[in-house]
């Protein structure tokens, strides 16, 4: 996957996904939201022909690239833990 960071401040990131589309992105932002340090957290997919962009902002000092991380991280071990049931079976 490929990302373009196109804004970065101490509590405000804004990153470009080309490629991608609302499923991943979708995913992400709903669990970035579940972060209390996070602000805002949403994509911007209006046009096909234009890469969507993830905006987050947080509170407090905290990280928003952080928060990203975490989330992503959060995911993938859903998706590890998901396929380990499905080969249990």
């Amino acid at each position: 996957m490929e990302i373009k960071i196109v804004e970065y401040e101490a509590d405000k990131v804004r990153i470009s996904f080309p490629g991608e589309n609302h499923t991943y992105l979708n995913a992400l932002t709903n669990e970035i939201l579940t972060d209390p340090a996070v602000d805002v957290a949403s994509y911007d997919f209006r046009y096909h022909f234009v890469d969507p962009t993830l905006l987050v902002t947080t509170r407090g000092g905290a990280d928003p690239i952080a928060a990203i991380i975490r989330a992503a991280k959060t995911i993938a071990a859903d998706c590890t833990d998901l396929i380990a049931q499905i080969e249990q079976q």
